[in-house]
């Protein structure tokens, strides 16, 4: 149709008369495609809900498999059994079926194999036909079903006590307390008598102001901090010594408390540089007649894990820094008989030699490893720890260890963690070193005896 033909029919449509607009058709097809997405997107989701919570029995029941359980081919004799379409096992009552003719079988009778080769095919079971019904007597019947009668619960019993004797004839002693008795502090009994304290410190003479504080020198009389604030010992007999430090005191209250009142005054205590209140702690200690060292911060193994902090002697500083950092920890406090350097790579480095001639210096004892170059301090070897795994039977075994050490090499000090555990197991430990051949003693009494003697009563 051109230009001419829509102007004719323009012109023919009645004036006025307006013509109504062409019907919209209804498409169908995009509504049912949304539906059908969305019918078959929910039947997904909830098939994917039903399927992520069933487990693998709901599996089994709908495939119908738990409805056929397995079944033996044989029954064992005497052998019970719950499903009613097996035959029951041969009773005084419902006796085995077996061929006319043929002799009772001895069931209890070891069973007699004749030869391969002549050995019968087996024959087979007569079975009715089918048109037939079984009689009775072919039928075995079945037998109830016997379920257990239901017990009430008993309570469980407390396990025994096991007694371990240690030779023929002896003294028995029991093996550790049972699991429902955890180590606690309070069950450390308390000292039976008092101990004397210690004198007073610092003592008239032996500490010079410095930058960082006072620090310990040897007096003008010649008087050394190792022998002034010493513990007074006298050797009753010719054992060998054996000086137990506990250490890292004072970053835990109870525990460092618990050292103080419960252990015996022989017992040496090793606080750390860091604690606060230092001061208190150790006029504490000494109160209680306890010896008090101070822990070295040194470089040991798993370092840089294992940090020793900002006063750290390390293998990779100057001498000259670690001069500095010593002298900050010796200004921490006053009162303490010496130091204690853990074994690592410090201890085994020449970083050591300056620092155990500035300790000499200091009229100082040395407690640890590798001190060979001179001059040197007094020393107190070390021979390890008693509790390098927290349980009681490795407790009590290195103990036994440490004493035969102690025996075999010679006067050593031992380390030891305020752990309850720990403290528990030693207690009883300490008391029984004399009748091991061992001589419990501060460590101020390990090192040899030097021309100047120690300060009787350890007063100031």
């Amino acid at each position: 149709m051109d230009a001419l033909d829509e102007a004719d029919l323009f012109l023919s449509r009645p004036i006025g008369v307006d013509e109504p607009p062409p019907k919209r058709r209804l498409r169908l097809r995009p509504f049912l495609v949304v539906l059908g997405v969305a019918i078959l997107g929910g039947a997904l989701g909830t098939g994917a809900y039903f399927a992520s919570t069933l487990d693998t029995r709901d599996v089994i029941g709908l495939l119908d498999v738990a409805d056929q359980p397995p079944r033996l081919a044989i029954e064992m004799p005497g052998r019970k059994t719950d499903n009613p379409l097996e035959p029951a096992p041969a009773t005084a009552t419902a006796p085995m079926l077996r061929p006319p003719g043929s002799a009772a079988v001895d069931l209890t009778a070891p069973p007699v194999l004749p030869p391969a080769a002549e050995t019968p095919p087996p024959a087979s079971p007569a079975v009715p036909p089918a048109h037939e019904a079984p009689s009775q007597s072919m039928v075995p019947p079945v037998a109830p079903p016997v379920i257990p009668p239901v017990l009430p619960a008993t309570p469980a019993a407390p396990p025994p006590i096991i007694v371990r004797q240690e030779s023929p004839g002896g003294p028995q002693q029991p093996l550790p307390r049972p699991i429902d008795k955890p180590p606690a502090y309070a069950n450390l009994p308390a000292p039976a008598a008092k101990p004397k304290p210690l004198g007073a410190v610092p003592a008239e003479g032996m500490t010079r102001p410095s930058g960082f504080g006072p620090l310990p020198v040897i007096a003008a009389d010649g008087r050394q901090s190792w022998q002034v604030y010493a513990r007074p010992f006298e050797a009753k007999d010719n054992h060998p010594r054996m000086a137990v430090i506990v250490t890292g005191l004072g970053m835990d209250r109870e525990a460092t408390d618990m050292a103080i009142d419960r252990l015996p005054p022989e017992v040496t205590l090793a606080f750390s540089p860091y604690a606060g209140g230092l001061d208190n702690w150790v006029k504490k200690a000494r109160d209680a007649g306890h010896e008090v060292l101070l822990t070295l911060p040194v470089e040991e193994s798993g370092f840089p894990a294992r940090d020793p902090g900002p006063w750290g002697l390390l293998t990779s500083a100057r001498p000259e820094d670690n001069a500095e950092r010593l002298q900050k920890v010796l200004a921490r406090t006053a009162g303490y008989v010496g130091v204690l350097a853990n074994d690592g790579p410090f201890t085994k480095s020449r970083q050591l030699a300056p620092i155990l001639a500035m300790l000499k210096e200091r009229g100082l004892l040395y407690v640890g490893n590798g001190a060979e170059a001179e001059p040197k301090p007094p020393v107190a070897v070390l021979g390890g720890w008693l509790d390098g795994e927290v349980f009681r039977d490795a407790v009590e075994s290195r103990q036994k260890s440490m004493a035969g050490l102690v025996r075999e090499k010679g006067s050593r000090a031992v380390l030891a963690s305020a752990r309850p555990a720990t403290l528990e197991s030693m207690l009883p430990w300490l008391g029984s070193l004399t009748a091991e051949g061992v001589t419990l003693a501060p460590v101020s009494a390990l090192p040899a005896v030097t021309a100047q003697p120690p300060q009787p009563g350890g007063k100031s």
